[in-house]
């Protein structure tokens, strides 16, 4: 079960507190939060002004899905259509991106509502009557402890170390997965370095057609692996242009086929995902 952290503190007695570490979603929107998107981390550790935020944005999930749809011939389709057909969904999030000629004020009109978080994210919170106390029920989402004030500081804190590596010794913390955006990123080990390679490369494939996929990787700034070369004992000395333009040209063929399960997941709701097409 995923969940993630809040301590709120129940002040009693002037001796004891009651910690309550909750791993569950609140419900309710703080203005405080507005500004808050897991898919931007900064924003979750500091305050960002808004062209702060666009700048982090340019480097974000957000950015690569964006240019995930600009580069889709399905979803321009549909919103020539006004967002009629199988990608209406994505449609009503997302809006004509055609329609922005820069990520930046796409961003600033609809992107950062579509990743915005709408309830509040867990912090610390003070309970200061015990009628408050008696709503906070126990759960599997839930740890309550007693601190008695009349002990030491540092021994509290070891006592509820140990209290919480018990508690999360099977428990996977997934903070995407929780997140309350309208939109949300699927859980993922790709780089966006490395989907922005992708869709170079569909970009770079559009604009020049008649250029080989050699030319093409290179333009892109394909790195082959230098160690791949060796795996079948071929000598670094006597490795020629050719051999290196077939590399060259298999992984550029294969990132256009991972590049366009991107597009293909992106434009249905799905991103960052490389799942095949369905047939």
């Amino acid at each position: 079960m995923s969940s993630s952290l809040k301590f709120v503190i129940y002040k009693k007695y002037f001796n004891k507190l009651c910690i309550i570490f909750v791993l569950t979603n609140e419900v309710g929107m703080d203005k405080s939060e507005i500004s808050r998107l897991k898919v931007l981390p900064e924003t979750l550790r500091r305050r960002v002004d808004l062209p702060e935020e666009i700048k982090l944005a340019r480097e974000s999930a957000p950015h690569i899905w964006f240019q995930c749809l600009k580069l889709s011939r399905e979803y321009k389709d549909c919103c020539e259509q006004n967002g009629k057909g199988e990608l209406a969904e994505t449609y009503s999030k997302f809006g004509n991106v055609f329609d922005y000629q820069h990520f930046d004020i796409w961003w600033r009109k609809v992107g950062r509502y579509l990743f915005i978080e709408e309830k509040p994210l867990k912090k610390v919170r003070v309970i200061e009557d015990e009628k408050s106390l008696d709503k906070v029920r126990i759960d599997i989402d839930k740890l309550i402890i007693e601190i008695p004030l009349t002990i030491r500081k540092q021994t509290v804190m070891r006592q509820i170390g140990k209290e919480l590596k018990k508690l999360y010794e099977n428990r996977e913390v997934d903070i995407l997965k929780q997140s309350t955006a309208k939109v949300k990123l699927e859980k993922s080990k790709m780089q966006m370095s490395t989907a922005q390679l992708l869709l170079d490369i569909i970009r770079l494939r559009n604009r020049y057609p008649k250029y080989s996929l050699a030319k093409i990787g290179q333009l892109a700034g394909v790195e082959l692996d230098l160690f791949a070369r060796t795996t079948k004992a071929i000598d670094l000395a006597v490795v020629d242009e050719d051999y290196e333009n077939r590399r060259m040209t298999i992984a550029v063929s294969r990132y256009t086929a991972q590049a366009n399960k991107l597009i293909y997941d992106a434009v249905r709701g799905k991103f960052p995902m490389l799942k095949k097409k369905k047939t």
